[in-house]
């Protein structure tokens, strides 16, 4: 037997397992599609009863996190202020001193 005989016989081989395996290995590729769809129908509720927990807890977090944020820019805003107070009061009180000063302005519309 030469080596050119063996070479096709050994292709020959291999076109035979080929053409025996593919069936067996289409056959399991459409079973672990099939059941990956039904394990993915199986688990469908649970992952939306996950989202929804999920969902809640973080809503509840930023409900939590709403306060003490804005809390934390009063405090800042507070502490910027602070410094600034002395200032408003005396110009409030020029303000008022300036308002008092004006004259009133008569009445509109009386008889």
């Amino acid at each position: 037997m030469s080596i050119a005989g063996l070479v096709i016989l050994f292709g020959c081989l291999i076109g035979l397992l080929a053409l025996i395996a593919a069936p067996i290995v289409l056959a399991l590729l459409i079973v672990g599609s099939v059941l990956r769809l039904v394990l993915f129908v199986l688990v469908l509720p649970f992952r939306l009863l996950g989202a929804m927990i999920g969902l809640g807890l973080s809503s509840v977090g930023w409900l939590l996190k709403g306060p003490v944020f804005f809390a934390g820019l009063a405090l800042l805003f507070l502490l910027v202020a602070l410094p600034l107070l002395p200032l408003l009061l005396v110009a409030g009180a020029v303000y008022m001193i300036f308002r008092a000063m004006r004259p009133r302005s008569a009445p509109v519309g009386r008889a």
